[in-house]
């Protein structure tokens, strides 16, 4: 018995690039989503060849390479230029054509915007194939590493500390030269004057890092935030679970329940807690439903903010999102607590576990964030019964128990009803939401961004969602169906024009600030709003 024998490397053959891909390669349905697009209105840059110049590649042979590479875990410009020689599909997929890494990369930095329109298209795709249910979504956020290191995210505790280090550090080179200079009589003056030399070297350095620490309070002084990042200035430095901290974009995604699409997607700098009502209210524009339909929002207790909740159920959406279970107080009894005093809305007043009446005078107070701006208004209720109370040990300390009461609170409290009434509904939520993420930080590996700004970061995760999308897609259909689906859909690009109108007067004043003395007044307008 003998090995099975390859072929002879000498040996030629006839075969075209058709022959080598099989009829049921994923690859086809790359092929023809890309071919089926109009990436001019899609707001895709060079889709017009000039008469003059070199002749650049069809912005369509640069999407379907970007779609292949994320699909098999391939980012990287560098690495996918040499895919481009040497695997069979993306010869097949690109005729054989091999654009540059810097060409590649080009093309992902200069089209954010109309990245985030093909995936709002898709949605539009999904839809029309009846993989959306359009009642219930999950909403959730996840963390993906900045191109910023921790080093270089700095904050007023941080640029404090290095100060100080400067100053005490200066403040012991000067002590040091001060004895140098009362020994000067009785050791080697060469020895000394080297010893001066490097104190001195080592003054010198200092006073640049003093310099450098000016800038960057100067920088911090001039942001309304609490932290800057001197890499990616657009990048946060963000908790990701418990202690451990990473600068990072904190991205938001809403998934449709039925077969866990993701119908919307947004990278974003800012924390779960203002994030509920705009990532619900652009997934219901993204599955087209009218103002008045309802839609059902599942979140994790992140999201538990009355403001938000508020303008969500304004907008005819229906909350479930997990409330915080209120923090007990060592001297207050459990049934002492603020959610055991009942209120009353016609009388404006609660009652307490022991019979009294709590009462407010009307006034509202302003609660104030983090960065100083109003959060929310709140009214505060006492009553003069706590003096003789016989249970005023078990309530308060205070001479008076003092319940305050937000202007949202009818949204809060009609939303942790809504998840006690309905404790099913909300258990779904993990399995909804979670399973994006899982497989695109697990399987896939995508745990950072690549990109640098908040725009072309956002656009890169609206390609990752939408590469999600895709392949769960033909998972679903299976190949035949899909491909069949797509050659039926019609695309309708009237839900994103005006955004990419917007998109592609900021991309003309952004490259070419010539232009900018031509336009009028209205275009400018347009362009910075």
């Amino acid at each position: 018995m003998e090995y099975i024998q390859g072929n002879n490397r000498r040996q030629s053959y006839f075969s075209s690039l058709e022959e080598q891909v099989a009829p049921d390669n994923p690859v086809r349905l790359i092929d023809a989503f890309i071919d089926k697009l109009n990436l001019t209105q899609l707001g895709f840059a060079n889709t017009l060849l000039q008469p003059q110049g070199r002749p650049p590649f069809a912005p369509q042979v640069l999407l379907k390479l970007y779609l292949y590479g994320y699909l098999n875990k391939l980012r990287s410009s560098r690495k996918l230029e040499k895919e481009c020689l040497r695997n069979i599909e993306l010869r097949w997929l690109l005729q054989n054509l091999a654009p540059n890494y810097h060409t590649i990369a080009d093309f992902r930095k200069k089209h954010p915007l109309a990245l985030c329109n093909m995936f709002r298209l898709y949605v539009q795709f999904l839809s029309e194939s009846g993989l959306l249910g359009k009642s219930t979504i999950a909403i959730d956020g996840s963390k993906f590493k900045a191109v910023n290191s921790k080093k270089n995210n700095y904050n007023q505790k941080k640029i404090d500390k290095h100060q100080q280090f400067i100053k005490e550090k200066a403040e012991s080179y000067l002590r040091q030269l001060d004895e140098l200079d009362q020994q000067e009589h009785h050791h080697d003056k060469e020895d000394l004057l080297l010893k001066k030399e490097k104190i001195n070297e080592g003054l010198a350095k200092l006073k640049e890092r003093a310099i450098k620490y000016d800038l960057l309070q100067q920088q911090l002084d001039d942001t309304t935030d609490r932290q800057i990042s001197t890499t990616d200035p657009d990048s946060r430095s963000i908790i990701i679970v418990k202690s451990i901290v990473e600068v990072a974009y904190n991205t938001q995604n809403a998934v449709d329940d039925k077969h866990n699409l993701i119908v919307h997607t947004q990278a974003t700098n800012i924390n779960d807690g203002k994030a509920l009502h705009q990532a619900a209210t652009q997934a219901k524009q993204n599955l087209q439903l009218k103002p008045t339909d309802p839609l059902m929002v599942l979140a994790d207790k992140g999201y538990h903010t009355g403001a938000e909740l508020h303008q969500c159920q304004q907008d005819n959406m229906i909350t479930h999102v997990a409330y915080k279970e209120q923090p007990g107080v060592k001297h207050i009894a459990q049934e002492y607590l603020s959610e055991s005093f009942d209120y009353d809305p016609a009388s404006d007043s609660y009652t307490c576990p022991a019979g009294a009446v709590l009462t407010s005078l009307g006034t509202w107070h302003n609660k104030n964030g983090d960065a100083g701006e109003t959060s929310y208004r709140f009214k505060t209720y006492r009553t003069n019964a706590c003096k003789t109370c016989s249970l005023k040990h078990q309530c308060t300390k205070l001479p008076k128990r003092i319940i305050h009461r937000s202007e949202y609170q009818d949204a809060v409290d009609i939303n942790d009803n809504n998840i006690k009434q309905n404790p099913h509904y909300y258990k779904r939520r993990q399995a909804i939401c979670e399973h994006p993420f899982g497989s695109i930080k697990r399987h896939w590996g995508f745990t950072h961004t690549l990109l640098k700004g908040l725009e072309k970061v956002n656009g890169e995760m609206n390609l990752i969602m939408f590469c999600y999308n895709f392949l769960r897609t033909k998972n679903i259909l299976g190949f035949d169906k899909m491909l069949k689906a797509i050659k039926k859909w019609k695309p309708n690009y009237d839900k994103i024009v005006c955004t990419v109108k917007k998109g592609l007067i900021k991309l003309i004043c952004d490259t070419n600030a010539a232009l900018l003395n031509l336009l009028s007044p209205r275009l400018l307008y347009m362009k910075d709003h």
